[in-house]
């Protein structure tokens, strides 16, 4: 989970005690240079989420690859899930990537907690 901006997005959503029981017990494996492998980067990535509401990877996962998400909540407040934009890292630049995706990613997640209350 901590490869993906999803997988990020939705660490995000629990305590750090819970996040460190899953670390203890899968690792921080690197898919490319550019994965989170420290506990302590993690966990100043997870507060920086935690802040802006949107997580980035900038091919963390996948070389070539960049992604925003966004943490979908239920009524209750409980995680439910992350909503994700990924594409090429060519396309996905400056303030396209930092700040007109995560603005869209984020509407369409108001969106759908809404529908999720309301239904």
């Amino acid at each position: 989970m901590h490869q993906t901006a999803a997988g990020k997005a939705i660490l995000s959503c629990y305590s750090d005690q819970w996040v460190r029981e899953i670390v203890d017990r899968h690792g921080l494996p690197a898919a490319t240079p550019q994965t989170i492998s420290d506990e302590v980067a993690l966990f100043d990535e997870l507060a920086d989420i935690r802040d802006r509401g949107v997580a980035f990877n900038s091919e963390e996962s996948t070389e070539g690859l960049r992604s925003v998400a966004v943490p979908v909540t239920g009524p209750d407040g409980g995680v439910l899930g992350a909503l994700a934009v990924a594409g090429p890292t060519h396309r996905l630049t400056g303030e396209r990537f930092e700040r007109e995706l995560p603005d869209l990613v984020r509407s369409v997640v108001n969106e759908v907690e809404l529908n999720l209350a309301h239904s």
